[in-house]
C-alpha cells in the first residue's frame, strides 16, 4: 500500500522519534522539516506471500519511504524488507511479531540515507535492530553502510577502533565484533559530523550456553571523531557526511543527463567475505585439493578449532545446526570473517528422510536465515543430518536454491575413535578433490586436525572449501552425484 503525504522526515513507526539532536551517539534524523512528495509503503503479513516458511499468527507491520524519481531506492528497500520478513519467519524460535519503521538520516549531495528500525518478538523476548542504506541518485545504486568505507582493510580498522572503545564494558564480548556486513549494517553521522556505528540489541553480548545472547544491554554505539574517521571513508562516505549535515534537505535526483554517469561497482561491499583462496583452481587437473568440513557446530570447542586453522592458514567449511547457530552467533561470524565457508546442516539434527513433508521447509530454511541475519551471507550448500536424504529432501533443498553436499571421505570420528585412528583413516582415504567429514564437537577430532594437515601437506595437498573442491556446486544438484543417503 502506497501513501503519498507531506511527511516529516522522521518517519512514522520509528522506534527513536527525535533521535539525532544533540546526542553524539545518535545518527542525524531530519525530524523538524516536512517535504512534499515523499510516499510511504506500508505492509502486513499478507503482503509477503511465497516464503517457504510462514508460521500462522505472526504479526508483520512494515514501512519504508518512496521518493519521487528514486524508483531504485524503493525497489532496493522492498527487497531488503522482504528478506528481513523471510528471515525473521524462518530464523527465529516461535516468532510473534515484526515491526519495521524508518527514518531519513541524510538528504543532499545527491544522496538519501534511510535507517530501518526493526523491532521483533519471539520466544526469547523483544529486541531491536538497525540497518542504514544509502541511495545515490547519480548511479541509482542502493548501498550498504559498509560502502561508506574505502574497503575491507578500512572496515577492519574500524572494527579495531570499536573493540578499543567497547573493551571495558562487562556485557560486551570483544570477540563478537567482526568486520562483516551485518555487524556494521548501520553506519552514519551525528549532528557534529562524527562517524556513528550502531549495533543491534544483543549483537555484542557474551555467549550463554543454551540461550540466545542477552538483548537487555540494548543498542550499543561507537562514535569516531571525524579526524580519525576521515581516512577510512570512501567518496560515498564523504558525500554521506555532507548530506547528513545539510542545512536544507534536498531530495531531488540529478537531471536525466547526469543520472547513471557513475556506474555502481560489481565488487562485493566491505564485510562480504570470500571463502577460501580465490586463486586456487581445483579443476585445473594439477592442484591436489582437499576440503575439511566440520558438522554440528558451532560449539564450545569451535573457537579453538578456528585458532588451529588460523595458525595453519587453512580454510574449511562449517555445516551448522540451528540451535548452535542461535546460541553462538559470534562464533559463526568469526568463522565467516576469517574466510571459512558457512553452510547448513539443517535446523534440528534429525533424519530428514523420515520427516513429514510439511516439516521439511522449516528444517531447510532455518540455518540459512540465521546465517544471513548474522553475516549477510546467503548459504549455498546444505548437508542433511547423517547424510540421510531422499527425493523429497532433494526437492526441498533445490527449491530453496542450495546444492546438497555430502562427503567423499568419512573420518568416522563420530564412532568414538581416538586421535590416531582418525588421522590414519582420513589420510588413507583422501584423493584429489576429496570432501572430508569431521565434527568439531569431538575432542579427538580437534586433536587430530593438526596432524591431518601436516601429513596431507606433505603429499602436496592444498586445503580448500567444499565449494572449491567440487568446482562450485550448482543449486539443485546433489554431490557426490550418486549419493543416495545410504550412510
Amino acid at each position: 500500500m502506497l501513501v503519498l503525504l507531506a511527511l516529516p522526515l522522521a518517519a512514522c513507526g520509528s522506534a527513536n522519534p527525535g533521535a539525532g539532536g544533540g546526542d553524539p551517539q545518535r545518527l542525524t534524523v531530519l525530524s523538524e522539516r516536512s517535504v512534499d512528495g515523499i510516499g510511504e509503503w506500508r505492509g502486513e503479513a499478507r503482503d509477503f506471500p511465497g516464503h517457504p516458511v510462514d508460521p500462522a499468527g505472526v504479526e508483520i507491520s512494515v514501512a519504508y519511504p518512496e521518493i519521487e524519481g528514486a524508483a531504485s531506492l524503493s525497489e532496493g528497500l522492498a527487497a531488503r524488507v522482504d528478506q528481513e520478513v523471510r528471515d525473521f519467519r524462518a530464523g527465529t524460535r516461535d516468532p510473534v511479531r515484526l515491526d519495521i519503521g524508518w527514518e531519513l538520516v541524510a538528504a543532499g549531495e545527491g544522496l538519501v540515507g534511510v535507517r530501518l528500525v526493526r523491532t521483533e518478538e519471539d520466544m526469547h523476548g523483544l529486541r531491536e535492530g538497525y540497518s542504514t542504506y544509502w541511495y545515490d541518485a547519480r548511479s541509482g545504486a542502493v548501498s550498504s553502510s559498509t560502502e561508506l568505507l574505502r574497503g575491507q582493510e578500512e572496515l577492519g580498522l574500524l572494527n579495531g577502533i570499536a573493540r578499543e572503545e567497547l573493551a571495558d564494558l562487562a556485557d560486551v564480548d570483544p570477540n563478537a565484533l567482526q568486520p562483516v556486513l551485518r555487524t556494521y549494517d548501520s553506519i552514519g553521522f551525528n549532528a557534529a559530523g562524527d562517524l556513528v556505528v550502531e549495533f543491534d540489541d544483543g549483537h555484542l553480548s557474551p555467549i550463554v550456553d543454551g540461550h540466545v545472547p542477552d538483548s537487555s544491554p540494548g543498542r550499543r554505539a561507537v562514535v569516531v571523531d571525524h579526524d580519525r574517521a576521515r581516512p577510512l571513508l570512501s567518496d560515498l562516505g564523504e558525500r554521506a557526511r555532507e548530506a547528513s549535515l545539510a542545512d536544507e534537505p534536498d531530495l531531488l535526483p540529478p537531471s536525466a543527463g547526469e543520472a547513471g554517469k557513475d556506474d555502481p561497482s560489481d565488487d562485493p561491499p566491505p564485510g562480504a567475505v570470500t571463502a577460501g583462496d580465490p586463486g586456487v583452481d581445483c579443476q585445473d587437473g594439477i592442484t591436489r585439493c582437499v576440503a575439511l568440513t566440520f558438522d554440528d557446530g558451532p560449539v564450545d570447542a569451535t573457537p579453538h578449532l578456528l585458532d588451529l586453522l588460523a595458525e595453519e592458514e587453512v580454510s574449511a567449511t562449517f555445516f551448522l545446526n540451528g540451535g548452535p547457530a542461535l546460541t553462538r552467533p559470534s562464533v559463526l561470524r568469526r568463522a565467516y570473517a576469517e574466510g571459512h565457508e558457512i553452510a547448513s546442516h539443517g535446523d534440528e539434527h534429525e533424519h530428514m528422510n523420515t520427516m513429514d513433508a510439511e516439516r521439511l521447509p522449516a528444517q531447510t530454511a532455518a540455518v540459512s536465515a540465521m546465517v544471513r541475519r548474522q553475516t549477510g551471507f546467503t548459504v549455498e550448500q546444505f548437508r542433511p543430518p547423517f547424510g540421510a536424504t531422499d527425493e523429497a529432501v532433494h526437492e526441498e533443498i533445490a527449491a530453496q536454491g542450495m546444492a546438497e553436499v555430502a562427503w567423499t571421505v568419512d573420518s568416522r570420528d563420530w564412532e568414538g575413535h581416538d586421535r590416531d585412528e582418525i588421522v590414519e583413516h582420513v589420510v588413507a582415504e583422501v584423493e584429489p578433490g576429496a570432501v572430508v567429514l569431521l565434527h568439531d564437537p569431538q575432542p579427538a577430532t580437534l586433536a587430530a586436525v593438526p596432524e591431518i594437515i601436516e601429513r596431507l601437506r606433505a603429499r602436496d595437498y592444498v586445503f580448500v572449501t567444499s565449494g572449491q573442491a567440487l568446482g562450485g556446486p550448482e543449486p539443485g544438484r546433489v554431490y557426490p552425484p550418486d549419493w543416495d543417503g545410504d550412510w
